[in-house]
């Protein structure tokens, strides 16, 4: 048969081996065939069959057309490996086959034929194997335990959402039991946030402490504690929550530090609360909002002259002047406008009644 008929008869992209320039004889000869399929049945157009010959070196390559078929004729007789590749080269498995004189040795691949094959050894060595069935049905359970686990830690978000706080506490709680290893301190979290927000504030802090212990390496966890004391009016716990945030996550400090200041503003000290907010913006040269606030806990340091001036602490205006060099425009603008007007124009205050002069 002419290799033109042999085209026309297969019906498929034909390569023919030629080695060292001779044509070898085709009854000297042999070839591989086949089709190649995916788990769902479909052919695998595009795909690689690497052909590689085991008795003597030699590697031959074809691709598969768009019903997933190849042919590939001309090879010595002997012992082959057939592998075959995804489009971008990778193998998938291969087959050893043995190729004869003649007609093409079929070999197809077959992917979902292939997989159920390898689970039928896998389930049989499992049987055959204590310690690896007890490992099965551990994975078994665990994955079960995890599906269980998903379900309810869903149906809490769900209720964070809605800002139903309380009720997502109690999905939290039931996930709890279910939680191990990484998940454990994430479900932690999240069941002391939605305390937090349903105001059930020693539930938070307990819960929070609870996700330290299991990461205390977690610098969020650490913050989030701090907002906790902090709405608590525990200070001094909120402020040691903070800096160890700081500590921990040294790219996120300046936030950590910003948090820390604020609760110092918030209840008038002015000198920890200035420090706060200047650490914050030596790590974030950028952080507007904390030069405003800088400023502010400056002005709340402010004292008068004798004609009734303003006096603040050195650094006041500067801190005004680069938050409005951040945010011209801001939600602050106006104030530190006001605000550095009164430093720098040491506007007056107060005034003093003038006594006429009498008359001589």
């Amino acid at each position: 048969m002419s290799l033109s008929i042999l085209r026309k008869v297969l019906g498929v992209a034909v390569v023919v081996g030629v080695l060292a320039g001779v044509e070898p004889a085709f009854g000297q000869t042999g070839g591989l065939t086949g089709r190649a399929t995916g788990e769902d049945g479909q052919p695998l157009a595009g795909y690689g069959i690497k052909i590689e010959r085991l008795d003597v070196k030699g590697v031959y390559k074809v691709k598969t057309n768009k019903r997933g078929e190849y042919t590939y004729i001309g090879l010595p007789i002997g012992n082959y490996k057939a592998t075959l590749q995804n489009p971008n080269g990778q193998d998938i498995f291969f087959i050893d086959t043995r190729v004869g004189s003649g007609d093409p040795t079929e070999v197809n691949f077959d992917i979902g034929k292939e997989k159920a094959v390898a689970a039928a050894e896998r389930q049989r060595q499992i049987q055959a194997n204590p310690e690896l069935k007890r490992q099965q049905e551990q994975q078994e359970k665990e994955a079960k335990q995890y599906t269980g686990l998903k379900q309810i830690f869903d149906q809490g978000n769900v209720l964070m959402t809605e800002q139903k706080y309380a009720e997502a506490a109690q999905m939290f709680e039931q996930a709890l039991p279910l939680a191990k290893d990484k998940n454990l301190p994430v479900v932690l979290a999240r069941l002391a946030e939605s305390y937090e927000k349903a105001r059930q504030f020693p539930k938070a802090v307990e819960n929070y402490q609870k996700a330290i212990e299991v990461r205390p390496e977690d610098a969020t966890f650490h913050n989030n504690l701090g907002h906790v004391y902090a709405e608590m009016g525990k200070i001094p716990e909120a402020a040691a929550e903070f800096k160890k945030a700081a500590e921990l996550d040294p790219a996120q400090a300046s936030r950590f530090y910003f948090n820390y200041g604020a609760v110092m503003y918030n209840t008038g000290k002015m000198d920890e609360a200035a420090e706060a907010f200047k650490k914050a913006t030596e790590i974030d040269p950028k952080y507007a909002d904390a030069y405003f606030l800088e400023g502010q806990a400056l002005m709340g340091k402010a004292t008068m002259d004798a004609d009734g001036r303003v006096v603040a602490p050195p650094g006041t205006a500067e801190a005004f002047q680069t938050y409005l060099s951040l945010e011209p425009n801001g939600k602050n603008a106006v104030a530190a406008q006001q605000l550095l007007q009164t430093v720098q124009g040491g506007v007056q205050t107060q005034y003093k009644s003038v006594k006429k002069k009498k008359k001589g």
